[in-house]
This record gives structure tokens, sequence and C-alpha cells, in this order.
């Protein structure tokens, strides 16, 4: 068994290593919605993960109704998969924003430049998610049910 330690250091590098995860949220009626979005971690490790989106886009308005999302991350070969759970909220900082696009940009050139660049005219927000707790699932060593890990808020 896995101590919570070395779920979150396992958990870190899958984050770190494949940026590319599915946000999902929920809309009004209760239905979820993913999406395969580019992320970059925080400073501190996986407390905050942050992504920018287009300001009138449908996850910018279901996180405002509703701002308890999930993350997905797997490493490559899908051996391990890490699920994080935590609350979103839209910033509207511009530093804040060119901070994350520049990570994305290092890390998930293509698919950033494909998604935010269609249109020029958008006005972007970062969306970022205080993380509460982290589930590792790691298939590649047998453990086929996710360990749990609650963080303490930051």
């Amino acid at each position: 068994m896995l101590s919570d330690r070395q779920v979150l250091n396992q958990a870190l590098d899958v984050v770190n290593n494949n940026f590319m995860a599915l946000l999902s949220t929920v809309d009004r009626e209760g239905i979820p919605h993913a999406r395969w979005m580019g992320s970059s971690t925080a400073a501190e490790g996986l407390h905050r993960l942050y992504t920018l989106s287009g300001k009138r886009t449908r996850k910018v308005e279901q996180i405002r109704d509703n701002p308890e999302v999930c993350w997905v991350f797997t490493s490559e070969g899908h051996g391990d998969v890490v699920t994080l759970y935590g609350r979103a909220r839209i910033m509207t900082s511009p530093s804040v924003a060119q901070a994350v696009w520049d990570r994305l940009l290092e890390h998930a050139h293509r698919y950033v430049m494909g998604a935010l660049s269609e249109n020029e005219e958008a006005e972007y927000v970062t969306i970022e998610t205080i993380i509460h707790r982290i589930e590792l699932l790691c298939p590649r060593r047998k453990m086929y049910v996710p360990r749990s890990v609650t963080l303490e808020p930051t």
C-alpha cells in the first residue's frame, strides 16, 4: 500500500509530465461535460491547477454556476490515472493569464496554439482549481482500487 506521500509524489509526476487532461464540469441541468484541456500546476505542487479558456465558453458558465470540478490525467500507456477534485474559480488578471499561457505553450504547444489562437479577438480567462482531493489508480502495479488523499487547504 502506498503512503500518502508516495501517492502525492506519483500524482505530481503524472500531472507534470502529462499536461493534457480531461476537465469535467456540470451544467445547470446536472449533466456532466468533459473536455480536453492543457493545464499547469503551481509552484506548490498539486494544491492548485491552472488552465486558460475563452471568456464566453460553456465551461466558464458552468464553473460560475457550480465551481466543483474534476480533472483526470493519465500517464503514457495509462499505467497511472490521477483524478483531482477541486473548486474552480475564474480569474481575469492579465498577468496570471500570461504566466499560465507561457507555461502551457512550453509544454502543450500544439494543442494550446490551435485551441486558443482560432479567434484572436476572444478574451481569455484563467481557470484556477484549488485541489482538495487526489485519487491515484495504478493498473500497472495491479492497484485497481483508487488510493485517495485529502489535501489541507493552503
